[in-house]
């Protein structure tokens, strides 16, 4: 696989489409390079496929799949644990990259489905709900962020590297009681107009209804920007399905993806939480 230089990803911008009607926003903010990330090819003079490495965990295979060569040193690539960090989501651009890849990786990767969201134009947001007693709602700042990646989410260092590049590109709200993280909506990726948002509420905060003001913050927050949110959950997930559903998403489709973890407890405990066959 070759590299290609970032002054070269115009290169790809005909083949990278994929044939979901869905947009994959970390592979927009790699491009923009708002965020940490690799982009290899089969031919940097004329690529005809490719592959997107976000430095965070999520890939994103794409173009045909004619070039055996490429496709040989692809799967070396994903075989190779020391390629990646603890885990990867591999998304495609098509169904004949899953046919490919999930024989080649049997063993090692399981078919997830993720639903695709898409904030509505006309979506109301405008109306601030009441902040439960106990709680303060707050954006997140240089404290907050350091605090968030430490204590809630190490992945956050893989995602934007240092607090000075989260706050460049990006921007989050939290609800603190007794300056502690009760919820939390980050932003994940950011790239091509559009943000993917990220919610967390811990166990004994769920059920307040914290979630959805956290989100509200965020998306009137985008729009300010000019940036378009975009949800993506697994297909399973109740909760984070019917969120983006009351907060005014409209799906846009399910794409299947591949997923490697080191831990073989937590693919068991994820695949078992969200109804998937464990046999």
């Amino acid at each position: 696989m070759d590299q290609l230089s970032p002054r070269d990803y115009h290169q790809i911008d005909g083949i990278i489409q994929d044939r979901f009607n869905c947009r994959n926003v970390f592979v927009h903010s790699v491009l923009d390079q708002n965020q940490p990330g690799t982009v290899y090819v089969n031919d940097s003079s004329h690529p005809t496929s490719g592959l997107v490495v976000h430095r965070g965990g999520c890939y994103y295979v794409f173009g045909d799949t004619a070039d055996s060569e490429f496709n040989r040193a692809l799967i070396d690539f994903l075989q190779n644990r020391f390629n990646h960090s603890n885990y990867f989501d591999l998304y495609v651009s098509s169904l004949d990259w899953i046919r490919l890849l999930e024989p080649a990786l049997k063993g090692n990767v399981v078919r997830l489905t993720r639903s695709h969201y898409i904030l509505r134009e006309d979506a109301e947001v405008n109306r601030d709900a009441e902040i439960p007693e106990g709680y303060q709602l707050s954006a997140v700042d240089e404290r907050l962020f350091i605090k968030y990646r430490s204590t809630m989410d190490r992945t956050y260092e893989l995602l934007w590297g240092s607090e000075k590049a989260y706050l460049q590109h990006a921007f989050g709200f939290c609800l603190l009681a007794k300056d502690e993280f009760a919820s939390v909506c980050n932003t994940f990726f950011v790239g091509g107009g559009l943000i993917a948002p990220d919610i967390v509420t811990l166990d004994n905060h769920r059920n307040k209804g914290l979630a959805a003001i956290v989100c509200t913050s965020f998306i009137k927050a985008s729009r300010k920007l000019g940036l378009t949110p975009y949800w993506d959950c697994d297909a399973g997930n109740t909760a984070s399905n019917r969120l983006a559903n009351r907060l005014g998403f409209t799906k846009v489709g399910d794409v299947p993806i591949l997923w490697w973890h080191e831990n073989q407890d937590v693919i068991h405990q994820y695949l078992k939480k969200y109804h998937y066959s464990t046999e």
